[in-house]
């Protein structure tokens, strides 16, 4: 099944969180939490929202302030969400949640859109598979398997409706292409090397460490734009990746071997100054360096049978292929690429909280001055890198990039909002009666998940 669309779907608890919580039985006078637009919203489908609601407010509030305990109440309550008081943000989220759900429910039936049988019976095995495992857990809470079988079919009603909208065929006559363009203008294909100014323990590089990165670089953007063709380069890359690589291989073990000579050194030096070194232990050394001698020898003479052993297999190998079939390897013609996504934000983004791939400068530089095709150097505070910009429509087949799984998550990034705008303006024309002693009895910090 497709992902779902966004806010609708914030109810939705993994199955994995099933739910505990004692003296939360729903009574007569508070069986339905709210009314919207005439529709009774069951008070199991209420608390389920709600539960949704109180864990996005404890990850807001762990943005806000990382060094607040979630599972401190108290310390919850204190807290502000979006200028609102801790408890009052969740509980309007919640109804908020609600009446998407009502939205869902009434506009699915308005379209004439129907659920396939298959949807009906994944939707019956995930009930009854969640009151098998922990009945007691949701009876507890006082959602009932009706409730839970209602917010269920609510994702997948809210799936159909995207489909109806935006999906092939749908009233808002999105064509693949439309989609297709879309990607290419919202993904940057890129293959980079990227060079560490740090040592192995993280250190920063002195000058010498610096010019030496620094040199490699420049050979590294001689040797790509040198290349030739275009696959010519890419193979290029390869191999200055597999360069590199060994070479901080051997500074780590440089750097590990210093170490441990400085204290062997250091060692030697103290037993020397405790203890006077004798005729023995200077026969013994000898004795130790002749049989290094011969051992260097032997592992040289075996080495060398090794590779004639690897020359004759070799050869043999070569001689059977002309008789057997020969066997190919499959090499990925896009090894170490790089697809970078746009990054998306809106007025409440802080910069800081943005991550971009694989940092800020070389970021932008993709998306601002990189040129199809020309290798080039971006310089960062912390790593040189060798970058190219490659064109992306080369891999858009439906073996590569653009799959079946991609279309559809395409389809989603492109009208998630749309759908989203749509469920705004028809929750804006619901009322909303609240029955007061039903949300006033649920108490979202009543809830707990089994694993408390």
């Amino acid at each position: 099944m497709l992902k779902k669309t966004k806010r609708i779907l914030s109810g939705i608890i993994a199955s994995a969180l099933l739910l505990t919580c004692a003296g939360c039985g729903v009574g007569k006078s508070t069986a339905y939490a709210l009314t919207i637009d005439g529709y009774q919203v069951k008070a199991g489908v209420y608390i389920y929202y709600q539960y949704a609601a109180l864990q996005e407010a404890k990850n807001l509030a762990k943005e806000a302030d990382s060094e607040i305990d979630t599972e401190d109440e108290k310390a919850l309550k204190k807290t502000t969400i979006q200028g609102k008081e801790f408890l009052k943000w969740v509980e309007d989220k919640a109804i908020a949640n609600c009446s998407e759900h009502v939205a869902v429910l009434k506009h699915f039936d308005e379209m004439e859109l129907s659920l396939s049988d298959e949807d009906m019976d994944s939707i019956d095995s995930y009930v009854e598979s969640a009151y098998e495992n922990n009945p007691v857990m949701f009876e507890g809470n006082g959602i009932g398997e009706e409730s839970l079988k209602e917010v269920m079919t609510s994702t997948y009603k809210s799936q159909e409706i995207f489909e109806a909208l935006y999906g092939e065929g749908g009233s808002e006559g999105i064509k693949e292409d439309d989609i297709k363009d879309y990607y290419i203008e919202n993904n940057a294909r890129v293959k980079y090397v990227g060079l560490d100014l740090h040592d192995a323990e993280g250190n920063d590089l002195d000058e010498a460490g610096k010019k030496e990165i620094t040199d490699m670089a420049d050979d590294f953007l001689k040797r790509a734009k040198n290349a030739g063709s275009e696959e010519a380069m890419l193979e290029e890359f390869d191999t200055m990746q597999e360069e590199y690589d060994k070479y901080v291989s051997d500074k780590a073990a440089e750097a590990a071997g210093e170490e441990t000579t400085t204290q062997a050194a250091t060692e030697e030096t103290t037993e020397e100054v405790t203890e006077a070194p004798s005729e023995t232990t200077e026969y013994e050394a000898d004795i130790n360096e002749d049989e290094a001698e011969t051992d260097s020898d032997e592992e040289e003479a075996s080495e060398e049978s090794d590779e004639n052993e690897s020359a004759e297999e070799t050869t043999t190998a070569v001689s059977e292929s002309d008789e057997e079939a020969e066997t190919t390897t499959t090499v990925d013609p896009y090894a170490n690429e790089t697809i970078i996504a746009v990054v998306t934000t809106d007025e409440n983004t802080k910069e800081e909280d943005v991550t971009y791939n694989p940092s800020k400068i070389f970021y932008d530089w993709v998306y601002n001055d990189a040129k199809t095709g020309v290798p080039e150097i971006v310089e960062d505070e912390d790593t040189i890198y060798v970058a190219v910009r490659l064109d992306i429509t080369e891999r858009m087949t439906d073996d590569d990039l653009w799959s079946e799984n991609s279309i559809e998550n395409t389809r989603f990034s492109m009208f998630s909002d749309d759908l989203q705008d749509k469920l705004d303006e028809w929750v804006d024309e619901y009322e909303v009666v609240r029955n007061e002693k039903a949300i006033k009895r649920y108490d979202p910090f009543a809830i707990k998940t089994d694993s408390e």
